[in-house]
């Protein structure tokens, strides 16, 4: 059994995948991250010193909207880590290093093809906060949209980092399940359709951003609560009707 939960870097859902965590008791969790970005998360470490420029501006762009939402950029990963810490099961980081592999690209991109990209992440960064949070909404409701908008604009750049990625994290995931026999897998919604199929000959099972985001407002409201699993109230969690996408 695999489990995909596709989350977005921008939104306040640190405690919503916790208790999908919990509630679905994997026998391990994945994070798409490497070790050298948890390591910065966790230690709030700034660490883009060798980064290139264009992904220090982006991760600004992150920042920005992040602050939109009252979140921080990776609290959802953490939260995922913590959880399976919480539950005592193993936790593995399957994502590619970020740094070298975006140095590489753009080493080897065209100059029109890095002016372009420059153009709009620059451009990204000093967006209306109005124009953001469409922006956001539209991640929210229909991520493939956005990314598919993204294959147009950039399509030797999507092949690159987005195809190349979703290979490399289901390869890793399909090769832990052999160990494990419930993977929880915790990645940006970007990546689950091209995941999926690259998982379509596993037992996989589908938790959108949408319903992540349903179950951080049903926290937020008081509809569930989160208990933590040495909460002296006990190991018992509020069961949550999630849909599950086959």
């Amino acid at each position: 059994m695999i489990t995909l939960v596709g989350i977005g870097h921008v939104f306040s859902i640190k405690d919503a995948v916790k208790y999908i965590i919990y509630e679905r008791r994997p026998h391990a969790v994945c994070v798409e991250l490497d070790k050298f970005r948890f390591d910065a998360l966790e230690k709030g470490l700034d660490r883009s010193a060798d980064a290139p420029f264009l992904l220090k501006r982006l991760q600004k762009v992150y920042e920005k909207a992040a602050k939109i939402n009252g979140a921080e950029v990776g609290e959802e990963m953490l939260g995922a880590v913590e959880a399976a810490t919480g539950l005592n099961i193993p936790h593995f980081f399957i994502d590619v290093e970020a740094t070298p592999m975006v140095s590489n690209l753009l080493d080897g991109m065209p100059l029109t093809d890095k002016i372009k990209l420059a153009g709009s992440v620059i451009g990204a960064s000093v967006i209306p906060k109005k124009q953001l949070e469409k922006g956001i909404e539209l991640i929210e409701k229909d991520p493939d949209s956005a990314m598919e908008q993204f294959g147009k604009v950039f399509p030797d750049l999507k092949k690159k980092i987005v195809d190349y990625r979703d290979r490399y994290m289901s390869n890793k995931i399909i090769s832990l399940n052999m160990t494990y026999p419930h993977i929880l897998a915790v990645v940006g919604e970007g990546h689950i359709r091209g995941m999926s199929k690259h998982l379509e000959k596993q037992q996989l099972q589908i938790i959108h951003l949408r319903q992540v985001n349903k179950v951080a407002k049903d926290l937020e409201t008081g509809k569930l609560n989160l208990v933590e699993p040495n909460d002296n109230r006990g190991n018992n969690i509020i069961s949550v009707s999630i849909e599950i996408t086959t």
